[in-house]
């Protein structure tokens, strides 16, 4: 049996009702998955495997092979793609109706296009239902998922389409994700008719590079663990509000609020110079930043750098042994990792 392949019966006829719809993708010469979603040809996938391409082919179930060249709508957040056949009749459709989500322990069915007429299919359990805010919901699988299963349909016991499949990584640990259907249909609905062109965005978040600094622990020489803490809840707070609205889309308010905790702490923690340092370098940063998206990740940056030396600093001290404060939640985004998979951080 496979590796990540349960033990327990597909649904055979809605299996063999889905192979002809989906659609194997040559992204500038590597594999990817898809599958028609409308009978206008609207072909689905993740937007990170095709994110950058110069060039797409779409392979059908039956051989037929031909280029994609337009792109109909893209979903950055949700990492998600819709492109569209020359040829409308290429494929028939898989069936979209709305379904219920599967929750913790629920089997469902991740499929790949391959180059034969059946498809490679994988059986897993949903780990847990992950909710992200009001802006996402999804579903994390028991079992990693190989790269070129993303984009792919996943199917429930019954057959219905739940979502579209996604490899990730969440602080170096590889993930299987579904992202839910009911993202997708409003995507589906769009009548854009954009060039590969504008997949090159995404392509200029996937290969951006995050700068934390790493930083001395005399740095922070003279301080207290009080101040310390203060400071480190004050960061943490900032990523907490700024994240969610950073994934809402509003990344200039995710940047002002950041650089408005900045130049707070700057203002307030002059018994820490170094501390005061850090927080001006990131400002410097941004100074030569064009983009509210890149200001927003370069403090983001430099506050993961100075949460890291507090948290050093806090675990060296017999009197403090509290977890770094690096651990508290929040995050700008999903973004899209260069290593071609889905990165959450």
């Amino acid at each position: 049996m496979a590796e990540g392949v349960v033990d327990k019966s597909p649904p055979r006829d809605a299996l063999f009702s889905a192979s002809p719809s989906l659609v194997l993708l040559e992204v500038d010469g590597r594999p990817a998955s898809g599958f028609v979603a409308t009978g206008q040809g609207h072909l689905v996938t993740s937007l990170h495997a095709v994110a950058g391409a110069r060039e797409i082919h779409a392979v059908m179930a039956d051989g037929t092979r031909t280029e994609v060249v337009q792109v109909v709508a893209m979903d950055d957040r949700r990492d998600l793609a819709v492109l569209r056949l020359p040829v409308p009749e290429l494929a028939p459709p898989l069936d979209l109706a709305p379904v219920c989500l599967p929750g913790e322990g629920d089997t469902v069915y991740v499929l790949r296009a391959t180059a034969s007429p059946a498809p490679e299919v994988r059986s897993q359990e949903v780990r847990a239902v992950q909710v992200l805010g009001d802006w996402l919901t999804l579903l994390e699988l028991t079992r990693t998922l190989p790269d070129d299963f993303s984009g792919g349909p996943v199917l429930d016991l019954r057959g219905g389409v739940v979502g579209v499949a996604t490899a990730a990584l969440a602080n170096g640990r590889s993930l299987g994700l579904v992202i839910p259907t009911r993202y997708l249909l409003p995507l589906l609905q769009g009548a854009g008719s954009l060039p590969l062109s504008a997949l090159e965005t995404p392509r200029r978040r996937a290969s951006r590079v995050r700068q934390v600094p790493r930083h001395p622990l005399s740095l922070l020489e003279g301080a207290n663990t009080d101040a310390l803490e203060s400071i480190a809840t004050t960061l943490g707070h900032a990523i907490n509000a700024g994240a969610p609205a950073y994934n809402r889309g509003d990344v200039d308010g995710c940047y002002r609020l950041y650089a408005r905790t900045a130049e707070k702490l700057i203002a307030t923690c002059e018994a820490f110079p170094g501390a005061q340092r850090a927080l001006r370098d990131g400002l410097s940063r941004c100074a030569g930043l064009q983009d509210s998206d890149d200001r927003a990740w370069a403090l983001r940056d430099a506050f993961d750098g100075l949460l890291d030396v507090i948290g050093r600093w806090l675990q060296v001290r017999p009197t403090s042994p509290r977890p770094s404060p690096k651990s508290s939640p929040g995050t700008p985004s999903l973004a899209v990792a260069p290593a071609t998979k889905r990165y959450l951080n």
